[in-house]
């Protein structure tokens, strides 16, 4: 049964019931109740057929213009008690649209089960349905099976049994192409494969709890292989199938578990199968983890685009892991078969460090075209999406992509005049300059000092270039006025499928029919005031030229055209006076600047820029203004070049630029350009057409607004595991932030940044993006981290002036106590002697000293200063700083015997010994009080390379009575 389109019978169609009849056994002679044509060898003649038929097809099968259908029916004796002559087994079919060729029953005297055989001829185009139904069964006893049948009177499966396996060999037809889970419109099957031999089966894990008006369970169809003879044992094999309801997530599994008759526990789970289902589409459609829907549509109706049989969609990619080993590269190609059409598993990618796609170069449709002409690299992560496609994400990890194509339109080339009109000879071109202030036309040695010209952009269709465009693209320098080209210029603008004028202001062309071109452009000569050649003007230009002008000026200018103000190709006094001019009204800066950009790229997407000062501080404010989701802007702390750099953009020009009427567009969006001054003055320029400094505003929002800055870097911070599933990074110390990414349980990151006073939220970096995870529940008591690092060994030792009776608490606040010895409950408890021994009261165990270490360990160390030390030298480095700060020589000896082996190792080792950051978070509380004590913690950061650092300022250490002295340490894997 092959895929068409689901359907249901319309309202209203006459059914009719079927004849009963007797079964004809495999041992007697087969006689058809109905036989009047000659059937096709497919059709079953036998009970061995029928059950070959089952097999093969499931209940129906059309081919060559037959509906055949093969019902099992039990073959068993009505109850006693039951009114006897009353049918199990009850076949409606629709009336009049089809001929009955052939109705039989086919059973076996060994069997306790018969088939039952009836083949259909069409008659008439429309709508054929058969009823089958067990009257015995109150649920699930009675399946419909419908077709269309077109004006040739051929039959089309529409049921969901055209796609959906209902026998043995669909079912392992499916399996091998598809997955265990797959989708198909708006439903989920699950493949479900067990062994009747074993106490294994599959069984809906109890804690789905997944919304039934979302996503509901609709059937189970058993498609185990059909057998004569009934079998000990042997697979099995089953679907279950799931319809979608509304638009949603649900999250749907199955359990492979031992069935002992019991509930059972989660670890007694062999396996699992889940189904994280985003519901799409008024719940037609379902993408599944990493699923990535790929629409084209055109891009001013949003319609589908009908794909041709001779266009191959496909998806090519750009994927990057940047590793310490070297980057990693891929680029799969994916083909679509479909419009829309998934591609499994390709959102998986989008994680990575560089994620990139684009539509297949020779895969657009015929008669459309890319929107602006420039190919199909569209998506690239972390960039803003141009306006002709969308990419909406959904939570389970899937993602729905949409092209929007334009319809090919001709350029339109002005009408040629004639030759006779003109001087120019066949094929020049000649390119004349006019002021477009006063309409005069700009002097030659003007043109000749001020760099007049244009780039051009020119492409030819080809089929022989890998993107489907062959490019060229000469630039035109003036130094005459006018000027006149002897090059091919007016043949290919009259030649080129695409043509553009690489200019601010865009020439008027006129063609003339022996192939010459003029064009004439409109402009004002700029001078930019820099002549010192530090791209900048300002007033060290001033005075370089008033030097200059005094002879005292000990360097050439670097261009003295970009002083001549007043343009009459001559540097004077005068010149320098308009330069002043220029700079003091340049100074006039404005103190704040706002853009909102509304585009078409993602539908009513509003973004709004703001980079201002508060005092000395520097702000760049973001807002997605898209949805009130944040209503509140992002701001951030910017340099101060920074936002002097924003506020000395020309301006001016900007809202020329935009006031310009009557100009094309250059794309589909709006921005509001505003500018706000000292003196409560403002400047504002709304048009399609784009600012400059959106750029620069871009740049800078994508510096700093990926996250939130943390109060305190950490260089070297801790590893950790995650252990909730799904932990959310946002992009902030708040749920109120946007989460940007689900974290999976088992993932191993490294903190690298915090808030001061706050302990429930650390600073992190995974898959490339910066963002806050939340370490507890909202319960702050269950962890949804786990920190690799330990306390290693720190022991301490006693040393009272006489022997003593000694309790020792303690308090550990950033870390979970893990080992001890002797056993520690609720403290020590020893009796100590002026030479170190210990007896411990609880057992009467001798120690030389009291042995702890902790994991989980939280404490964010100190390593602004430290030791970096050679592996090597890790003896002698040891042995120096431990005498230095006052343990004994056995007490050293037994710390550098556990250190060493660890360390020398490393080709070098960044040390850094402890003080309030371990102290605070590892408190002894000794009875009695100490005279003295030395807490030595050493940490230490494996280096592949050498770092400089400031040098640590160690104390040393002198014992006075009585004397405790502890040591330990941890290796932080950076």
């Amino acid at each position: 049964m092959k895929a068409k389109a689901l359907t249901l019978l319309t309202a209203g169609v006459m059914l009719t019931a079927s004849t009963p009849m007797l079964p004809v056994y495999a041992a007697e002679k087969p006689v058809s109740a109905k036989s009047m044509e000659e059937l096709p060898e497919w059709v079953p003649t036998d009970f061995e057929s029928a059950l070959e038929f089952r097999n093969t097809y499931g209940a129906t099968h059309v081919e060559d213009g037959l509906i055949c259908a093969v019902f099992w029916e039990q073959a068993e004796k009505i109850p006693e008690g039951e009114p006897q002559g009353v049918l199990r087994y009850n076949i409606i079919e629709t009336k009049d649209m089809t001929k009955c060729l052939k109705h039989d029953i086919y059973g076996s005297k060994d069997n306790a089960f018969n088939y039952e055989v009836i083949v259909y001829k069409p008659l008439k185009q429309g709508e054929f349905e058969i009823s089958f139904a067990d009257t015995w069964v109150n649920l699930n006893g009675e399946k419909n099976y419908t077709f269309s049948i077109n004006d040739s009177l051929n039959a089309v499966e529409t049921d969901i049994y055209s796609w959906l396996p209902d026998c043995f060999k669909e079912y392992r037809n499916y399996e091998l192409t598809n997955r265990k889970i797959f989708v198909k419109d708006n439903y989920v099957v699950f493949c479900l494969d067990s062994n009747a031999g074993t106490a294994f089966e599959w069984f809906p894990t109890p804690s789905n709890e997944y919304d039934r008006s979302v996503i509901d369970y609709v059937m189970t169809e058993y498609c185990t292989e059909e057998t004569s003879e009934l079998l000990d044992g042997g697979e099995q094999y089953r679907v279950e199938v799931y319809q979608a309801k509304k638009d949603g997530m649900a999250k749907i599994s199955y359990d492979y578990i031992a069935n002992y008759g019991r509930p059972y526990l989660p670890e007694e789970v062999d396996k699992t199968l889940v189904a994280n289902c985003a519901i799409i589409d008024n719940a037609q459609n379902i993408l599944l983890p990493g699923n990535m829907r790929v629409t084209l549509v055109d891009y001013d109706t949003g319609e589908p685009l009908t794909i041709s049989e001779n266009t191959l969609l496909s998806i090519w990619t750009d994927i990057r892991y940047y590793t310490p080993e070297g980057d990693m590269i891929t680029g799969p190609i994916y083909s679509i078969d479909n419009n829309p059409g998934i591609i499994d598993q390709l959102w998986n990618y989008s994680k990575a460090d560089q994620f990139s796609f684009r539509l297949g170069d020779y895969d657009i449709p015929e008669g459309y075209a890319a929107p602006d002409f420039t190919g199909f690299v569209v998506y690239s992560k972390g960039c803003i999406l141009p306006d002709f496609m969308t990419v909406t994400e959904y939570e389970n990890g899937s993602a729905d992509v949409v092209f929007k194509l334009k319809k090919e339109t001709k350029r339109v080339i002005p009408e040629e005049k004639s030759a006779d009109l003109t001087d120019l000879k066949n094929g020049e071109t000649r390119i004349t300059f006019y002021d477009k202030d006063t309409g005069e036309l700009i002097p030659s040695e003007l043109v000749e000092h001020h760099n007049l010209g244009f780039g051009t952009d020119i492409r030819f269709r080809s089929n022989m270039s890998p993107n489907g465009w062959m490019y060229t693209g000469p630039i035109y320098a003036v130094e005459a006025n006018p000027q006149v080209y002897k090059t091919d210029l007016a043949n290919l603008y009259r030649s080129a499928d695409y043509f553009e004028f690489l200019c601010d202001d865009q020439p008027e062309v006129t063609l003339y029919d022996n192939g010459a071109m003029d064009l004439v452009i409109r402009t004002k000569i700029k001078v930019s005031g820099n002549i010192n050649g530090d791209s900048e003007f300002s007033i060290a230009d001033v005075v370089a030229l008033q030097k200059w002008l005094l002879n005292a000026y000990d360097k050439d200018i670097y261009n003295w055209a970009e002083a001549d103000f007043d343009l009459d190709n001559k540097i004077t006094i005068f010149d320098l006076v308009l330069m002043r001019k220029a700079l003091l009204k340049l100074i006039n800066l404005p103190v704040e600047v706002s853009v909102k950009e509304e585009t078409d790229g993602v539908v009513g997407a509003v973004y709004l820029y703001k980079v201002y000062r508060v005092g000395d501080t520097y702000y760049l404010s973001y807002q997605d203004m898209t949805t009130d989701q944040y209503p509140q802007p992002l701001a951030v702390k910017i340099t101060e070049s920074e936002y002097r750099e924003i506020m000395a953009q020309d301006y001016e020009s900007m809202i020329r630029n935009m006031n310009v009427q009557n100009e094309p567009e250059f794309g589909e969006g709006s921005y509001t350009l505003e500018l706000s001054y000292s003196d409560d003055s403002k400047k504002k320029a709304a048009s399609a057409r784009m600012p400059d400094v959106l750029e620069k505003l871009r740049v800078l929002k994508e510096k700093y607004f990926n996250f939130v800055e943390p109060d305190n870097r950490l260089l070297y911070g801790s590893m950790f595991t995650v252990v909730k599933d799904g932990l959310k990074l946002y992009l902030g110390p708040d749920e109120s932030y946007r989460s940007v990414d689900n974290i999976p349980k088992g993932t191993q990151l490294y903190e690298i940044g915090y808030q001061k006073d706050n302990d429930i939220w650390l600073f992190t970096k995974y898959n490339g993006q910066y963002g806050w995870l939340r370490m507890v529940e909202d319960d702050n008591s269950t962890i949804t981290i786990y920190y690799a690092d330990v306390v290693a060994k720190p022991v301490i030792y006693l040393y009272p002036e006489e022997k003593t009776d000694v309790h020792v608490e303690l308090e550990l606040t950033e870390a979970d106590l893990s080992t001890t010895y002797p056993r520690y409950n609720n403290g020590w408890d020893v009796t100590a002697s002026p030479d170190g021994s210990l007896l411990n009261k609880s057992d009467g165990t001798h120690h030389k000293y009291l042995f702890w270490d902790a994991s989980n360990c939280r404490t964010r160390f100190d390593f602004s200063k430290g030791f970096c030390v050679a592996g090597s030298d890790t003896e002698s480095f040891l042995k120096e700083k431990l005498t230095y700060m006052g343990l004994t020589e056995e007490e050293m000896n037994e710390f550098i015997i556990y250190w060493l082996p660890l360390m020398e190792h490393n080709r070098y080792n960044l040390i850094v010994f402890q003080d309030d950051a371990y102290t605070n978070s590892a408190k002894l509380n000794i009875t009695p009080t100490p005279d003295s004590i030395l807490r030595v913690f050493m940490t230490y950061v494996p280096l592949k390379e050498a770092v400089d650092i400031q040098p640590q300022q160690l104390e040393t250490f002198e014992r006075k009575g009585f004397t405790v002295v502890e040591w330990g340490g941890s290796e932080i894997k950076a």
